[in-house]
């Protein structure tokens, strides 16, 4: 069973005869992208979600992932020799759940051939293959079980292979309809408060039943919970101190990045993801040095 976590209290404090000045600053911080839209409370709450998804809980389904389709290719691979397939022999199904499997998305089948599978190369060679043909072509991009995997993909492959728990694949459908998809499609209206609270116990339900060691669980729900605090603190701004937002903007930074690494010229869904996460940063740096500079003003 899962100890229960004490969320660790902030450092710092904002001192008190500034409190009026620092809760000004949210209606100062320049405008983002629409004229009539400032940094407001359904952007940041999208933001911190972000980070925990992308930085926490990815992190730990990359790990996941790796031993349950190993292993399953380990088994169609003594059951079907699926390396050394050719089009004149392959496993076109797979037959548990009947899954039509998806060759266009290994070997750069689809950008090298099209729609020509009379000469796709069905070989597959690893672990990381076999993943992809589990998933939509688009979705199937990664190299590794590394930072190019990303949200989407990792869930779909628990979604998809029935070799992971049923509780599992429930938390991961979820997690991606009511988390990671409306992230990505950036309909801030629908960030409000209730859906903050529900997404943090979504990513705690998962984590408890992906049933990982008690020193590796009590870890990432410490993450989590940590998160969920400053995110409140940061909604707040009655204790947004120094440190909060630049733990905020340098994690902002991060996921900024590591969209940009995902998009394509063509990928118009990221490329919006990717330009309101680069108008926030710019909203919190404006908002650190008005900090800082309140701050040194008070120490004269």
């Amino acid at each position: 069973m899962t100890e229960a976590i004490e969320s660790r209290p902030l450092k710092r404090k904002i001192p008190p005869v500034l409190q009026r000045e620092v809760e000004e600053i949210q209606n100062k911080v320049p405008r983002i992208i629409d004229p009539s839209d400032d940094l407001d409370d359904n952007k940041k709450r999208w933001l911190v979600v972000g980070i925990c998804l992308h930085g926490i809980i990815s992190p730990v389904l990359r790990n996941y992932v790796v031993p349950v389709v190993t292993k399953l290719c380990y088994t169609l691979v003594r059951l079907y020799n699926i390396e050394q397939q050719t089009y004149g022999n392959y496993l076109k199904k797979y037959a548990p759940t009947n899954t039509e499997l998806n060759y266009e998305a290994i070997n750069s089948n689809k950008a090298n051939h099209k729609k020509k599978r009379a000469v796709y190369d069905y070989r597959v060679s690893s672990a990381v293959d076999l993943s992809r043909l589990f998933l939509q072509t688009h979705m199937a991009h990664f190299t590794a079980f590394d930072d190019s995997c990303d949200s989407s993909a990792l869930l779909g492959i628990i979604i998809n292979i029935d070799r992971f728990p049923a509780v599992v694949q429930s938390d991961a459908q979820m997690i991606r309809s009511d988390i990671r998809n409306s992230w990505a499609h950036c309909d801030f209206t629908e960030w409000t408060t209730t859906k903050y609270v529900n997404s943090f116990q979504l990513m705690r339900k998962l984590i408890n039943n992906l049933r990982l060691s008690n020193r590796d669980e009590n870890r990432i729900m410490g993450e989590i919970n940590r998160w969920e605090l400053n995110g409140q603190n940061f909604l707040s701004l009655t204790k947004l101190g120094l440190e909060i937002v630049g733990e905020i903007r340098q994690q902002t930074n991060i996921l900024s990045k590591y969209v940009q690494t995902l998009c394509t010229e063509t990928d118009s869904q990221f490329n919006i993801v990717k330009t309101e996460l680069k108008g926030l940063e710019c909203g919190l740096q404006e908002m650190t040095e008005r900090i800082e500079n309140l701050e040194s003003v008070s120490n004269i």
